[in-house]
């Protein structure tokens, strides 16, 4: 491989990508192409990952092989549903998705059996095929109607027997068992035999081997299964010279099925090489986290190295610049929304404002300092401050007139009952809240509540309500259930979850497990702003949620034993028990 191609592929990704996509989707209807086309700038940056990380286990790594196979599973989509039925394809690296309804103008098209199975070896590696099993199943109806027998037809078919437990005949119970799996790969090998009188050329097709691959995985002849693998791994070799592409460093067809090998049949890897990048073959397989929620399944290596003494949880620096002008600005901002202007009360959404203003201003000279320093106080003061009274206005009456504390200064503020008292901005000020440890700042959100002035259909809903619920003192229990339940739901949003374990230690009153699920908090925190380009949000410097149950934990009287930038000390030694 030229270290030309490697360079290309890897240089200023993330905007090219970015670039690439929005380019695309203004040029006009996104269609089968170009979602392939954007799958395949993916592999090529993961192609070249693996040359600096042959194993490829980092968070980079997964959220790119994954946004791979969206995008390669969005070409087939579109080539399934469309113009039949509404579907919308999204891409969490970066942020960008598109929505189709029926009968819209963009044009109908089709899938070749090839690309239908280069978008199903993703969707194993990444295990998303049973997610996008519908697509493929309808994709596949659109093969043209002679083509049964050829190897790349055979294949998709097989791969939806085994994989999926489509077996092709609607009769059948589900899920079919391995002598109904058995049944359809065998009438597929027939059917590539008939069709071309079994020529040695069709036997030797790599769709062919790659059928009698998935045939040796269903009966456990691991020892054909090798064969097979390695008889398809052996022309990639010759492939990288110095014009090859990337994406050739791996071999979809050969690594998905080494994986259907170890995940579903438990089989060791069938070769040792760099074209089988472990975390593809096993699924990003680790140890798991520290602990389960309510303290199950704690991890016993874990639970000694807390035990030994204060653990510390590194942070990578990414000083973000905080240019004077918009220091300034913000700072503006922020006083004509909690400055009084005569007699007449002040308009309450200028609070919101103010409070994002001062919290923007708190994480960009977090990413500046391991501690945090005497500014930073103030802004968190202040953000805090400004979304309680916010949501003090929300307590009173239309048109009546509330009286607040800012700064050291009563302001009169007009009753508000919009939008921007919305559930996302009670959560932020019932962090600010928690961090900062002022009664009067939560109370009012607490009287409140998430949905005060409107539904929460967020993938944060559950979350909010059982954080509400435990603040106020009613049994948190069903609401955390289903907070842990829906961070699912946040991750296939592309949102970072909430931290449901870290606060169901909370719930059961486990300070121990509160420690290891707080260092798992961190590192889930870490490795989503180790994405693209993610590390220059404000966002990564640390996390508001991990960093309010951290301060709130220190004042029922618990021990911090967790020593991180992402936890400024400065902070948690404010935090005194009640």
């Amino acid at each position: 491989m030229g270290e030309g191609a490697v360079a290309a592929a890897r240089e200023n990704f993330a905007d090219r990508i970015g670039t690439l996509a929005r380019s695309m989707s203004k040029a006009g209807w996104m269609t089968t192409y170009e979602w392939w086309e954007l799958a395949e700038e993916f592999l090529d940056y993961l192609g070249a990952l693996s040359v600096s990380t042959p194993d490829l286990y980092t968070p980079e790594a997964r959220a790119v092989l994954d946004n791979a196979t969206e995008a390669a599973a969005g070409a087939v989509a579109y080539a399934a549903y469309h113009p039949h039925v509404s579907f919308h394809i999204f891409l969490d690296y970066l942020n960008f998705g598109m929505s189709y309804e029926p009968g819209s103008g963009a044009p109908v098209e089709s899938v070749t059996a090839d690309l239908w199975l280069d978008a199903f070896c993703l969707a194993i590696l990444s295990d998303r095929a049973e997610r996008h099993g519908e697509a493929f199943h309808f994709a596949r109806r659109k093969f043209p109607p002679l083509a049964a027998g050829q190897p790349a037809v055979e294949l998709a078919g097989g791969f939806m027997a085994y994989v999926i437990g489509d077996t092709g005949d609607d009769d059948a119970g589900y899920p079919p068992s391995r002598e109904e799996k058995l049944a359809a790969l065998d009438a597929a090998l027939t059917r590539i035999r008939y069709r071309d009188d079994g020529t040695a050329a069709v036997l030797h097709d790599p769709r062919t081997v790659a059928l009698q691959a998935l045939r040796a995985l269903t009966t456990g002849d691991e020892k054909a299964f090798r064969t097979a693998v390695v008889k398809l791994l052996l022309p990639y070799a010759a492939l990288n010279g110095p014009g090859a592409e990337p994406r050739t460093l791996l071999p979809l067809l050969p690594l998905a099925l080494a994986a259907l090998g170890h995940r579903r049949e438990g089989w060791q890897q069938p070769v040792a090489t760099d074209y089988f990048p472990r975390a593809l073959v096993t699924g990003f397989e680790s140890a798991g986290p520290r602990v389960g929620a309510y303290g199950r399944d704690r991890r016993p290596e874990a639970v000694a190295e807390a035990a030994a003494g204060p653990v510390t949880f590194a942070r990578p620096e990414q000083p973000q610049p905080l240019h004077p002008e918009s220091e300034a600005l913000f700072e503006q901002y922020t006083r004509e929304a909690v400055t009084p202007r005569g007699a007449e009360p002040l308009e309450a959404r200028g609070l919101a404002s103010a409070m994002n203003h001062q919290r923007i201003l708190f994480k960009i000279r977090a990413t500046q300092s391991p501690d945090a320093t005497g500014l930073q106080l103030r802004n968190l003061r202040l953000a805090a401050e400004a979304g309680a009274a916010l949501f003090s206005t929300t307590l009173a009456q239309p048109d009546a007139e509330v009286q607040v504390t800012i700064d050291g200064h009563p302001v009169t503020y007009r009753a508000y009952h919009g939008e921007m008292a919305g559930p996302g901005v009670w959560h932020t000020a019932v962090n600010l809240a928690l961090i900062t440890g002022r009664r009067e700042n939560l109370a009012p959100l607490v009287l409140a509540g998430p949905t005060r002035v409107g539904k929460d259909e967020s993938a944060f809903a559950a979350y909010r309500r059982a954080l509400h619920d435990y603040l106020r003192g009613e049994d948190p229990e069903a609401a955390t259930e289903l907070a842990l339940q829906e961070c699912e739901k946040a991750r296939t949003w592309g949102f970072l979850p909430p931290p449901a374990v870290l606060f169901s230690q909370l719930v059961e009153g486990d300070e121990e497990s509160f420690q290891l699920a707080l260092l798992d908090a961190l590192e889930a925190h870490r490795d989503h702003y180790a994405i693209g380009d993610r590390a220059t949000d404000p966002d990564a410097a640390l996390s508001l949620d991990i960093l309010a149950l951290a301060c709130h934990a220190r004042r029922r009287g618990w021990e911090i034993r967790v020593r991180s930038p992402y936890l400024p000390a400065r902070l948690l030694e404010a935090a005194k028990p009640f």
